[in-house]
């Protein structure tokens, strides 16, 4: 039985013209219907850093990974196509696989190579965008405000479009798992990662602000002083909901069968994914609207956009806590350190276990979470849109 809640389709749309891309990017290659053999094929990826918090669970946590030296330099490269002196939007970080690092700005989506921070290519949009893109199948995701699109990753040519976008921020950008593509649009999208055709369409109480996807699909949901956790099975059928977490301004983590999820007013929630009952609560700074970074052990989260606090994963005991100043970007665990973001001081390397800082880039406009990726951490400019890395 497809679900109750199904929303009305939001089917692909074959584009002929119009596609609004600049020199190195075009329409040619733009999926018309009936095609037989889709461009598209996908196999797992090996991107160093495929999507937003990393994996398809929004754990934004990797076990290993080289870290600059502690007298790393920060360089950075302006985007041309978002705004820029004050007037930034955007606060995604990039994705990067092999070599490449790709952007989304406020129109446009581009390509650079993070060796010389040289453009490859770069696509005119034709709505705005405030989201991760996400590398996976041989293409390159990109969630817009009315639109999700997948583009050639050599050329940036549009491969297809499907109407509905993400629209509530970073955690809401797009997660690609085996070939399907979940969206945080009204509710939770399904789309073939081949086609971008829908597979289901699932809808929430509350504005869907994220989605987490492991055995199933975890939506965190709010608006207006309310929020909810939604629990879905792969093919887009009710699991469970729960409003115990409360207003809910991001996406899940889950992880070892738990899904954590933190609450505007400030809560730290543990649910089991099985059935969504509450396994603990700890309490958190207020104002939290960005997703909390898991391993397994620890639960990390940057609460009240001041601190960066841990707890124990099991038991929900408050680890440590670490100053950082004003943050507007969500924390990475890396093997035994966690990455946290001082949004006008730098970059924190703290030792996972105690919250010690054991090595610090000092930064200007850091303004989104840190991507750990070729020995380089790379970050979005707060207030500029501009991309840094420490180097």
């Amino acid at each position: 039985m497809p679900p109750s809640n199904r929303h009305p389709s939001l089917a692909r749309r074959t584009v002929l013209a119009a596609c609004g891309t600049t020199m190195l990017a075009g329409c040619s290659d733009v999926l018309e219907t009936g095609m037989s053999k889709p461009p598209i094929e996908c196999e797992p990826t090996t991107a160093a850093w495929p999507m937003y918090g990393y994996d398809t669970a929004r754990t934004s946590h990797v076990a290993s990974r080289d870290l600059p030296s502690a007298d790393a330099e920060v360089g950075r490269f302006s985007q041309t196509g978002a705004r820029t002196g004050g007037g930034g939007s955007v606060e995604a970080p990039p994705v990067v696989t092999d070599g490449v690092a790709y952007v989304a700005g406020d129109v446009r989506i581009e390509a650079r190579d993070i060796e010389t921070g040289k453009r490859l290519w770069a696509t005119d949009l034709e709505d705005g965008v405030n989201t991760s893109p996400a590398v996976a199948c041989g293409a390159v995701y990109v969630s817009m405000f009315n639109e999700t699109l997948a583009l050639d990753p050599e050329t940036g040519d549009v491969l297809w479009r499907a109407d509905g976008g993400a629209h509530s921020g970073v955690s809401t950008s797009p997660i690609v798992g085996d070939d399907t593509i979940f969206v945080a649009v009204g509710g939770v999208a399904a789309l073939d990662a081949e086609t971008g055709d829908e597979r289901w369409h699932a809808q929430t109480e509350h504005s869907a602000q994220g989605v987490a996807v492991a055995d199933r699909v975890y939506v965190g949901a709010g608006s207006n002083g309310s929020g909810e956790v939604a629990a879905f099975t792969r093919n887009g059928n009710d699991w469970w909901r729960t409003t115990e977490p409360g207003e809910v301004y991001t996406a899940p983590a889950v992880a070892d069968e738990t899904v954590f999820a933190v609450s505007k007013t400030g809560t730290l929630t543990a649910l089991a994914a099985a059935d969504g009952s509450v396994e603990w609560q700890a309490s958190v700074e207020s104002g939290v609207t960005e997703p909390p970074a898991v391993d397994g052990e620890r639960v990390v989260v940057s609460a009240g956009k001041t601190q960066t606090m841990a707890f124990d994963a099991t038991t929900g005991d408050r680890l440590w806590t670490f100053e950082t100043g004003v943050s507007q970007g969500a924390p990475v665990i890396v093997g035994d350190h966690v990455l946290a973001t001082g949004a006008n001081t730098g970059i924190y390397v703290l030792d996972a276990a105690t919250g010690d800082r054991v090595r610090y880039w000092s930064a200007e406009n850091v303004g989104s979470q840190p991507v750990v990726a070729a020995g380089r951490v790379f970050y979005r400019g707060w207030n500029v849109s501009d991309i840094f890395v420490v180097e």
